[in-house]
């Protein structure tokens, strides 16, 4: 069980981190509840950078953490280097500025950021990505009943909505209506991703992968990939140099742009993925000479779809439903049919 201490009622006292005993329970940690206001987050969390152990940070009930200026270049608040828990109540936590800034970075070796009830918005990255939230090699980040939204990654910037070269962990969350100018409008992950319960939709990418850009290890279980955008390589998720599964997912309305580009819901390229009961319905491959409109497997792929649904998706080109450039294909128990102008 968690101990809060005794606060007194004093707004100082608030803003101290309470130091629990070393006979504490196990999983104790140093707690702290944080006042509603930028600097008194941004001076939780490098307080929280300096205690030896984990953090336990709780939000005022229903705050917005307005965000006006950087703690740092390119961050709005300080990057969180060691092992920190952020627990919301329905809290907001966004850039209101000119100055153009991410929302949280996570870097170092112990970087660990855990964030639940609450929403990440309006965040903007320059050439490094991560508009809402950049996780650096070797570092960790957990959400929870969280909401990423909004977020721009500019300046051929990556992932605006999460860029993550670590380890992700999404569990029933949202990731909605970012836009990267480069790869990735919603996620770009090259590291480990585990995403579970979650719904990414409405994001958009200049490049490739409106919804997801899936490098490295990709899990994506009981989720939605729905109706993001994207100029080149895939509406919804490119898996690319990618080894991953995809099960119990829907992958429905997403749209790719480019000419001659392939793969409107999903393009597997230099990758191994398999989908299982997953339904790919009504993406759209709409450049000039386009093909597969629900799913693309390039010729240095491997594609397994078992138990699963590919239909009334559309390409500009045949197939409409599923493509494969010579690159290994297997269908199990699958139903292809009603995509436009073709099938298979």
């Amino acid at each position: 069980m968690f101990r809060l201490g005794v606060f007194a009622g004093a707004a100082a006292a608030l803003a101290t981190v309470v130091a629990l005993p070393a006979d504490a329970h196990a999983h104790a940690r140093a707690q702290q509840i944080v006042l509603c206001s930028q600097t008194a987050l941004s001076n939780a969390i490098t307080q929280a950078n300096t205690v030896p152990g984990p953090a336990l940070l709780f939000l005022a009930p229903g705050c917005t953490y307005t965000l006006t200026a950087p703690n740092n270049p390119g961050n709005g608040l300080p990057v969180v280097t060691s092992d920190i828990t952020i627990v919301g109540s329905q809290n907001i936590i966004r850039r209101q500025s000119a100055a153009a800034f991410r929302i949280f970075k996570v870097s170092g070796p112990n970087a660990r950021l855990s964030l639940s009830n609450l929403t990440v918005r309006d965040g903007r990255s320059g050439g490094e990505g991560g508009g809402g939230i950049y996780v650096d090699t070797g570092s960790a980040l957990t959400l929870n009943s969280v909401e990423v939204t909004r977020n721009l990654s500019a300046v051929s910037g990556i992932g605006a909505g999460i860029a993550n070269f670590g380890t992700l962990t999404l569990r029933n969350s949202t990731v909605s209506y970012n836009i990267s100018t480069n790869n990735g409008g919603g996620i770009f992950t090259n590291g480990t991703a585990n995403i579970s319960n979650t719904t990414i939709t409405g994001n958009t990418a200049h490049d490739d992968a409106g919804g997801i850009d899936a490098r490295g290890s990709l899990t994506l279980a009981n989720s939605r990939v729905t109706d993001n955008a994207a100029r080149v390589g895939a509406g919804g998720i490119l898996a690319f140099n990618l080894t991953g599964t995809v099960t119990d997912t829907l992958i429905r309305g997403n749209t790719l742009a480019g000419d001659g580009q392939d793969g409107g819901g999903i393009f597997n390229r230099t990758s191994t993925l398999t989908l299982e009961r997953t339904t790919v319905f009504a993406n759209r491959a709409l450049g000039s000479g386009a093909r597969g409109g629900g799913l693309a497997n390039a010729s240095d792929a491997t594609l397994t779809v078992r138990n699963s649904s590919v239909t009334h998706n559309f390409a500009n080109a045949a197939p409409g439903g599923i493509f494969n450039n010579g690159g290994t294909l297997s269908l199990v128990a699958t139903l292809v049919q009603d995509n436009q102008p073709t099938d298979l």
